[in-house]
């Protein structure tokens, strides 16, 4: 095993796609356990995450090309322990280089000040806030300024977030290609105006609130009556 060359353990590796099989195969040699690490793209954590900032750093730094983080406390009650907060979620981007997907679920520790975190995160291009109560229309500014590369963005039940001058800078910017609004009961249908021309560049807008449900494939023609 030790004599395979590098590019055919890596396409091994590959091959296996149950998480058990790869956990097993990780464990026959060191070059399998790094190649391993290398290879994989994406990580789920929730509830049994820990919170100590060395075993944060120890887990994603074990995954350098980590390209898609999920976090979701969905289910979470003290009995888990702490969530993650601010300062978490900054160690985790630090440790994340290559990320540009980013989903925050139930995460109800992480406010503005984590969102404005996502600076670091010059390559994110997808973005999934649910249920997230603090997050306001601050925070989603901060990451409308600082990441030019979004162009997707879901919110779900985020009660906090009102101000439309994220949406404006957005439009502006003209990355955007996805939008995904449902039970934010901050932001009205209306308020897509303030896309301006960005709306033009929209492939997919979805909104929900309550009983009003407007899905568009394409929504480069976008029209709303007053």
């Amino acid at each position: 095993m030790e004599d395979l060359p590098e590019a055919l353990l890596a396409e091994i590796v590959k091959r296996v796609i149950k998480r058990s099989d790869l956990n097993s195969l990780s464990l026959v040699s060191k070059r399998l356990f790094a190649i391993q690490a290398e290879q994989k793209g994406s990580i789920r954590v929730g509830c049994g995450l820990c919170l100590a900032t060395e075993a944060l750093v120890s887990l994603f730094s074990r995954f350098p090309n980590l390209w898609k983080v999920e976090i979701d406390y969905a289910g979470w009650t003290p009995s888990h322990g702490d969530q993650l907060d601010n300062h978490d979620l900054f160690v985790i981007i630090s440790c994340c280089p290559s990320l540009t997907d980013l989903t925050l679920s139930f995460c109800s520790q992480i406010d503005d000040t984590g969102l404005g975190y996502l600076c670091y995160s010059e390559k994110l291009t997808s973005l999934r806030l649910n249920s997230v109560p603090e997050i306001t229309s601050s925070g989603l500014l901060s990451v409308a300024v600082a990441c030019k590369s979004l162009s997707s963005l879901h919110l779900s039940n985020c009660e906090k977030v009102g101000s439309t001058e994220w949406l404006e800078y957005l439009g502006l910017n003209g990355s955007l290609e996805e939008l995904v609004l449902k039970n934010c009961s901050g932001i009205s249908l209306y308020d897509l105006i303030m896309l301006g021309p960005g709306r033009m560049k929209l492939r997919k807008f979805e909104f929900r609130m309550g009983g009003l449900w407007d899905v568009h494939e394409g929504y480069g023609h976008m029209e709303i009556d007053g």
